[in-house]
């Protein structure tokens, strides 16, 4: 089964309570705290596109890109929707290429958790370096150990309104890094009957280190690692770690 295929039909509804305008606007703190350069955006692994719409009302020119076609079936709808003109391609982060360059590339929400390999990492790092123009900033998060292994890791979650329902089960592999997530949604249909969606999903933990090291090696500057909530660096407890990197 194909991770955020029939998801896609409920993503939203099952992330509704996070505050998208609230999340771009902190990505863009970051970006205007280190200088960055005017110009087009990539929203790497843009999902349903609620990040690439958010910019776009802040008159941003916004391109995005990922590898499911229902989740970028959704994004395209909602943009234009809003009134907005999509720039959408289906292309895998790890081997995506553009024909032009851009300004700023931001990956948010774990995306790059979903990286299984850090050979893996390394080849999304130096497609995002070779896309972006000179001094092009990155903008990405990551979750923290702290979250994987004690909020995430070993524990079930459950949700229930008038028409949806899940059950979120996971498993943390400390051998692996790996969290193991099943998710059983229960939607229910305009015939009143219940849609059932099973998604099987892994997430990998990719150390501060290991990233830093990575950002290094393929030419990016390391300009600061934030704790999602202002311009603190990241605690024992802080849930996701953003990262600012610059290219040489």
């Amino acid at each position: 089964m194909t991770a955020y295929s029939d998801l896609a039909r409920v993503y939203d509804r099952l992330m509704d309570h996070l505050d998208f305008s609230g999340i771009t606007a902190y990505y863009l703190t970051l970006a205007a705290k280190h200088g960055w350069p005017e110009g087009k955006i990539l929203d790497l692994a843009c999902g349903t596109g609620n990040i690439s719409l958010e910019l776009m009302k802040r008159g941003h020119d916004v391109c995005g890109i990922d590898l499911s076609v229902d989740m970028l079936a959704v994004a395209d709808k909602k943009i234009r929707e809003a009134g907005y003109v999509p720039c959408l391609t289906r292309q895998d982060i790890r081997s995506f290429r553009v024909v032009q360059r851009y300004a700023v590339v931001l990956c948010a929400f774990d995306s790059l958790n979903y990286i299984m390999k850090e050979e893996e990492l390394f080849k999304v790092f130096s497609r995002v370096n070779e896309a972006l123009l000179p001094k092009g900033l990155f903008l990405f998060d990551v979750h923290s150990l702290y979250k994987m292994q004690e909020m995430i890791g070993d524990n079930v979650f459950t949700y229930r309104s008038e028409d949806l329902c899940y059950i979120w089960k996971n498993w943390y592999l400390p051998s692996e890094g790996i969290c193991e997530m099943q998710l059983d949604i229960f939607h229910k249909l305009v015939n009143e009957q219940y849609e059932r969606i099973e998604e099987f999903h892994r997430e990998r933990y990719h150390s501060q280190e290991l990233i830093c090291k990575f950002l290094k090696q393929v030419g990016f500057e390391l300009l600061g690692v934030y704790d999602g909530v202002g311009l603190d660096q990241p605690g024992e407890k802080t849930e996701r770690l953003y990262f600012v990197a610059r290219k040489h």
